[in-house]
């Protein structure tokens, strides 16, 4: 079961399927924060409450989807096998950066 951490290592988690089936944080303390996201539903941030990385979001218009941080992931073999399907909001990215062609394209979270 792929692992994963914060900056300073308080809060960890773990995941198991593909895509994620289940998710569990096993230590730490959380801080969430939530904003409006495009559709005008809820996204909210879930953060090590000791350090602030975000670890994972959760949004309403995608009620059955945990998006992981990649950079939290600590198994090198998960990062490996977690090629992205898609590149969202790339309405906002710099004319020099380039989509993954084996991605889908989108501009926004939709």
């Amino acid at each position: 079961m792929p692992k994963g951490s914060c900056l300073c290592g308080e809060y960890q988690h773990e995941y198991e399927g593909e895509p994620v089936a289940t998710y569990k944080k096993t230590s730490g303390k959380v801080f969430n924060w939530t904003r409006k996201g495009d559709s005008g539903k809820n996204v909210t941030y879930n953060n090590c409450g000791t350090c602030g990385t975000i670890m994972t979001v959760s949004a309403e218009a995608m009620p059955d989807m945990v998006i992981f941080k990649a950079g939290t992931l600590d198994d090198q073999d998960a990062i490996e096998s977690s090629k992205p399907g898609a590149q969202i909001y790339n309405k906002n990215k710099p004319s020099w950066c380039d989509g993954l062609a084996y991605a889908a394209q989108k501009d926004g979270a939709s």
